[in-house]
């Protein structure tokens, strides 16, 4: 007599945060938990006569990353404004009266952009890559996503600076009904 298949594999238990990249770039350090969710809604189809549904159809789903960054840096911002203003570089900032001047060391160089005024939101694929205890690797690929985070930046004494970034996945138009959204990706060996 053979002994069944083992259904409980605690090589596949996880630990541990992933890393995000944003069109290609990583966002850097993470910390604490990097969420994956899935909200959906339903209705149910009960005939007359029936106490209990016969159906229920999806009518609504929903897919969000959540995660926290811990560098500050115009990149990690710039995305989670949804500007779509290029950051530039230059050794002497320009563009402000002088009452808003601030003291430039030579050969020093400063990365800028502007925000603020515009309505739309820039969008763009998310990988989201977490390595297991064993190396082993969860990949999550979203081909559209908008980040709807607030910014909320916080310059503690003694506290490390942390920007929480929400990601809302988008459907994208032309991919077969089932694939408009993204991929989950699950290292076997």
């Amino acid at each position: 007599m053979s002994l069944p298949a083992q259904n409980k594999r605690t090589d596949l238990v996880t630990l541990g945060s992933a890393n995000i990249w944003i069109n290609g770039i990583d966002v850097g350090h993470v910390k604490g938990s990097v969420m994956f969710a899935c909200e959906r809604q339903y209705v149910d189809f009960k005939p007359a006569g029936n106490l209990s549904p016969v159906k229920y159809f999806r009518i609504n789903e929903q897919f969000k990353i959540t995660c926290t960054a811990a560098e500050l840096r115009l990149s990690n911002l710039k995305t989670a404004m949804g500007v779509t203003t290029s950051i530039t570089s230059s050794f002497e900032p320009s563009g402000v009266d002088s009452s808003l001047s601030f003291t430039v060391d030579s050969g020093e160089k400063w990365d800028s952009f502007t925000f603020g005024g515009s309505k739309t939101l820039d969008d763009f694929p998310l990988k989201l890559e977490h390595t297991r205890p064993n190396g082993n690797k969860v990949v999550i690929l979203l081909y559209s996503v908008q980040c709807i985070s607030n910014i909320d930046y916080a310059f503690q004494e003694e506290e490390i600076s942390m920007q929480t970034l929400e990601f809302q996945a988008l459907a994208v138009a032309g991919r077969a009904v089932g694939d408009e959204v993204g991929i989950m990706y699950e290292q076997i060996s």
